[in-house]
């Protein structure tokens, strides 16, 4: 990277996955009330998931989840990540997006995609090996409309806050994000997120004339993930985050077991918490720990946005508001102050 010392955003990626014993009512409480210390921080945005019939993700429905959220707010950025689009109806989609941009008002951050798990979409009676497919045919006619283009003739009667439309975010495909401008947030280890960030950028660059181009903004952002469990004792810290892990993996992959199929992937590491660490996918330890897994990333390539999940696996409520603070408190300005310091 550049001499220029440099800071990056920071923000909420949330998989609200649910507890035993922990009821719908109580898990969105504890959410509003992080996404509001995370305003109260700084922090510049909040992005929730979309999963179905899985203890993975209590947000079935990220507009709605969005929409409440909204009332607890004023300032951060609220978005999804992703609404699974081959779910979808276009126009009944891009008219709750238009709603949802008009109740955040104009903080709505869209991330679509095709979703990652072939059992979901075939409990929703989709195809998944049309995924593809549905997901370029209904992003485009969803672009369409929220720019104003009649349906069949049909006018659409309401128009976006955020012109020409909110922001459109991608996960995982730094090519495919590129190639739209669109913003990405990556996951992986150190070196693949490093790898996939400069190609997204050059990617962007390449086609910042092209027809595909969707986003209006000459550089789209590239974040990336970590879940993080920050303490000041930091072999604390990894202890509990391997255990947590471990929960973490029995959810994601809740309907592969169900099924007896082979996973498509493998983020998890089958629940090995401690690989997890040393690859660099979950960050747990002091502050200095966790600062030093950001700046892995941070120092070395363009990254500019780090979005941190903090509630996960078996965490409770309580240690991930204590994880949080600490970050907001201690691992962010260290992590500034490194990017300060980077050649």
């Amino acid at each position: 990277m550049d001499n220029e010392p440099r800071s990056i955003r920071f923000g909420l990626y949330d998989l609200v996955e649910t507890r035993p014993g922990v009821g719908l009512d109580q898990l969105y409480r504890e959410r509003f009330e992080l996404i509001s210390a995370a305003e109260e921080a700084g922090l510049w945005g909040y992005h929730t998931t979309e999963h179905h019939l899985n203890p993975l993700d209590a947000t079935p429905s990220p507009s709605l989840f969005l929409a409440a959220a909204a009332q607890h707010t004023s300032k951060i950025r609220l978005g999804s990540l992703v609404h699974v689009l081959p779910l979808y109806e276009p126009v009944r989609l891009a008219e709750e997006l238009l709603m949802l941009d008009a109740l955040t008002g104009g903080r709505l951050e869209i991330g679509v995609g095709k979703g990652v798990s072939s059992p979901e979409q075939r409990l929703l009676g989709r195809d998944p090996d049309n995924s593809d497919r549905r997901m370029e045919e209904i992003f485009d006619q969803v672009v369409a409309i929220l720019q104003g283009v009649p349906v069949d003739g049909a006018p659409i009667p309401f128009r976006p806050i955020q012109q020409p439309h909110p922001p459109f975010w991608y996960a995982g495909n730094a090519d495919y994000a590129g190639r739209r401008n669109l913003n990405v947030v990556l996951g992986g280890s150190a070196e693949r997120v490093i790898e996939s960030a400069h190609h997204h950028k050059a990617t962007a660059a390449a086609h910042r004339n092209g027809p595909a181009r969707v986003n209006p903004d000459p550089v789209p952002t590239t974040g990336f993930t970590r879940h993080v469990l920050v303490d000041v004792d930091g072999e604390r810290a990894r202890r509990r985050a391997a255990e947590s892990w471990q929960v973490y993996d029995h959810n994601i992959t809740t309907h592969v077991r169900r099924l007896g199929e082979q996973r498509q992937s493998n983020p998890t590491l089958d629940g090995d918490g401690e690989r997890a660490m040393e690859l660099g996918l979950l960050a747990a330890g002091n502050p200095d720990d966790v600062a030093a897994n950001l700046l892995a990333v941070a120092s070395h390539s363009p990254v500019d946005y780090s979005m941190i999940s903090c509630c996960w696996g078996s965490l409770d409520h309580r240690e991930a508001m204590a994880s949080f603070e600490l970050f907001v408190t201690e691992v962010i300005p260290r992590v500034n102050a490194g990017l300060g310091r980077t050649s």
